[in-house]
């Protein structure tokens, strides 16, 4: 039986949700391992987190290459963009509550994006599910969940902070990098079978 030519080929997915994956990883063992982290530090730690997730979400855009008309691909790049102008938002002003406060709306905005996408992925006609779906869907709740817990942490300094956004960084890397190796794992598969 021939693969659906309309959805993407895991050859061309798996390297960007690998990337995001580092990205994640990287920002989650930053925050694990520093001791003593400065409201400014953290501020410059997320921003370029945010602008990195942006990144590699238009890179997995562009390797799923969706119809124009698709509503993930709006679902996938608006918030990312609105999270990653956050960013620099708090890079800019930083404070607990801007950490906080933009900080949790930045998480939000990415879990939000990410839940959408992996509902609207799993509703896909005749089968067509994405093979992203679940881990898009398991991603964008860990975020909304850091999201909405990390106001309640601003008070407790920066530490706390970025051990919020750090730990959902964390579970979502882990769970993308197992996602990463299994595309990859199968697309050896469909490149012996093709």
């Amino acid at each position: 039986m021939p693969a659906d030519q309309s959805l993407p080929s895991r050859a061309r997915l798996w390297p960007p949700v690998l990337g995001r994956a580092v990205v994640a990883l990287a920002f989650g063992a930053t925050t694990v391992f520093w001791g003593q982290p400065t409201t400014a530090g953290a501020a410059w730690l997320m921003a370029p987190y945010l602008v990195l997730l942006l990144a590699g979400e238009v890179w997995l855009v562009r390797s799923e290459r969706p119809a124009p008309e698709r509503a993930s691909t709006l679902f996938g790049l608006i918030p990312y963009a609105a999270a990653a102008v956050v960013g620099i938002v708090i890079a800019v002003a930083p404070s607990d509550a801007m950490v906080g406060g933009a900080g949790a709306a930045a998480l939000a905005l990415v879990g939000i994006s990410d839940v959408v996408r992996g509902v609207l992925s799993r509703r896909a006609p005749a089968g067509g599910a994405s093979p992203l779906a679940r881990d898009l869907l398991i991603g964008g709740v860990v975020n909304l969940g850091a999201g909405i817990l990390l106001p309640f942490f601003a008070a407790a300094g920066p530490h706390a902070l970025l051990g919020v956004a750090g730990g959902a960084a964390i579970i979502t890397g882990v769970l993308l990098a197992i996602a990463g190796l299994s595309l990859r794992h199968d697309s050896a598969g469909e490149a012996r079978v093709a």
